[in-house]
């Protein structure tokens, strides 16, 4: 007699493509089950704060990801509220990013409206405090600013807005209201420092660190700190970091600035040498790496610049034609090259008929669009398959190289 046939119930002949059945029906199972580190990393930027929680046992590609409306943002709308209401501000907390927020609190003074700002918030819109209250900003000390928002009540006002580039329980929030715990092993920041010097060029003093990194031939990784390691002139950064700390309840902290971030986010694991266009929605930035080693940065505002411009001073960038002085004198941030750099930057700054399959020059960013058309040799990257998240897996390479966390690749 022949044997039945295999029924659907699972009771085919062993060898046969037999599933087991042990995980479910779908073989469906909890995400972030097996080993490895929980860890939360999030890049700064001026439209948007890019988040990516790893989570263990799983490939990065399952990460928890979430895109946005960075901090400056929020609080700019938090400040147009309270100017349309007609009522005072009092802004209080740590140092952040400016922009967006910097620019709400000017429309709101004009309106003829009371913005007060603790000392150390008010440095968000200048490290020279006399530069703030010469904007009509009522400097006050950080305890009187506390003391302000305590007793604030009403409909009234004041309104009381809080400083700071992470919102510490707002994420904590979201994060449990996806069923994700917020709970890491490391936290990673990065955020665009221009560095602490009164009574003189921001711009100048940032681009001051970046020729000392050069000319030290610092290694990317060498770049991002350790909280107790971030340089004193970096206070928007260590104030990240602080809320970061507080973030992640006293797990350690990683943080940098946010052009490195994207430079070691979208070298391919195995790359030491390669050259990125980050074009953000606040500024660009072109990062050269040369045998894992900063050796070029050049930075602009996003807004100052069309697609042929953004072309033009990309390659004389790389061609070594296009100087520090120049670019501040433009309204941009400043450039620096290092000379041996050079040899190697020749064919991605030459004209190309459309671009090479290999792309010598890798574009991330919200506003890449503007390099659609230039005629370089350019390849449009998305690391792990999202690039506005170029800055977290950079974030996340070097928790990895320096041993900080075991992570996937």
């Amino acid at each position: 007699m022949s044997a039945p046939p295999p029924t659907d119930r699972g009771d085919a002949p062993r060898g046969a493509g037999r599933r087991s059945r042990r995980r479910g029906a779908c073989g469906a199972r909890f995400l972030g089950s097996g080993a490895g580190a929980r860890v939360l990393a999030v890049d700064i930027g001026t439209g948007t704060a890019d988040i990516l929680l790893t989570l263990p046992g799983e490939p990065l590609e399952n990460a928890v990801r979430l895109v946005v409306p960075s901090r400056t943002q929020v609080v700019a709308r938090q400040i147009e509220a309270a100017t349309a209401a007609g009522i005072p501000v009092v802004f209080t907390g740590v140092t952040m990013g400016g922009g967006p927020c910097g620019a709400a609190m000017k429309r709101h003074v004009a309106a003829g409206l009371a913005f007060v700002a603790g000392e150390t918030a008010a440095r968000t819109f200048a490290d020279d405090l006399d530069r703030v209250r010469a904007r009509g900003v009522g400097v006050v000390s950080d305890a009187q600013a506390a003391a302000l928002a305590a007793e604030a009540t009403g409909r009234d006002g004041p309104a009381v807005v809080q400083s700071g580039d992470l919102d510490v329980d707002g994420l904590r929030d979201a994060l449990r209201r996806l069923g994700v715990a917020p709970s890491f092993d490391l936290v990673c920041v990065a955020a665009q420092d221009h560095g602490f010097n009164p009574g003189g060029s921001n711009r100048a003093f940032r681009f001051s660190l970046w020729e000392q990194a050069l000319s030290e031939r610092r290694a990317l990784t060498s770049l991002f700190y350790d909280l107790r390691d971030i340089p004193a002139p970096l206070t928007r950064l260590r104030a990240a970091a602080g809320l970061a700390r507080e973030l992640g309840g006293g797990a350690p902290v990683l943080a940098a600035d946010t052009g490195p971030a994207a430079l070691l986010g979208a070298l391919p694991d195995d790359a030491q040498d390669g050259v990125l266009v980050n074009v953000g929605n606040g500024h660009v930035t072109c990062g050269v790496a040369r045998a894992g080693r900063l050796a070029g940065v050049f930075e602009h505002h996003t807004s100052a610049l069309d697609g042929c411009d953004l072309e033009d001073r990309l390659r004389r960038f790389l061609a070594g034609e296009l100087t520090d002085a120049s670019v501040r004198d433009d309204g941009g941030h400043g450039a620096v090259l290092a000379a041996d750099a050079l040899d190697g930057l020749r064919a991605a700054a030459a004209p190309q008929a459309g671009g090479s399959p290999a792309g010598g020059i890798m574009v991330t960013g919200p506003r890449r669009e503007l390099l659609r058309d230039a005629a370089l040799d350019l390849a449009f990257v998305a690391p792990h398959g999202d690039m506005m998240l170029t800055g977290c897996h950079g974030l996340l390479r070097a928790a990895r190289e320096r041993g900080s966390a075991t992570l996937p690749g």
